[in-house]
């Protein structure tokens, strides 16, 4: 297992991003401000925390599965290599309200190796094994 050492700033009264276990991919992210979250609804959460991503990386905000599976709320971003601002986590809420507090876990931050395609635009491509199947055609009856 390799660590990458990942520069960061804080804002005042801002956490560090933690990782609860050694083996964990994400990075928990926490929330800078206070935020009442109704149903329906979603709200952008300032985690205080501004990253200095390392080269050839992206990071890939997620759902925390306890806000997801006991709040309906759920999380997803980019937060690309050159982005040097502060990481600000969109929610969106399908459960019940739920105050989001300062210090609460909000989303997760995922650091995952990029690979930067140049797209080649060509009159056909090889089809795959699918062909032009696509959502609801796995093989099923």
């Amino acid at each position: 297992m390799t660590n990458v050492q990942v520069k960061i700033k804080l804002d005042k009264g801002a956490k560090a991003p933690k990782r609860e276990y050694p083996t964990d991919a994400g990075a928990d992210l926490y929330a800078n401000e206070t935020v009442l979250l109704k149903h329906g609804h979603w709200a952008n959460i300032h985690t205080g925390v501004h990253i200095e991503m390392p080269k050839g990386y992206f990071g890939l905000l997620q759902s925390k599965s306890g806000l997801n599976s006991k709040c309906g709320i759920t999380c997803r971003g980019v937060i690309d290599e050159g982005y040097s601002g502060e990481i600000v986590a969109t929610l969106q809420n399908i459960g019940r309200d739920k105050k989001i507090k300062i210090g609460d876990k909000v989303t997760q931050i995922i650091l995952i190796p990029c690979l930067y395609a140049d797209f080649v635009e060509v009159e056909n491509i090889e089809e795959g094994e699918r062909g032009e199947n696509g959502f609801g055609h796995t093989g099923s009856k």
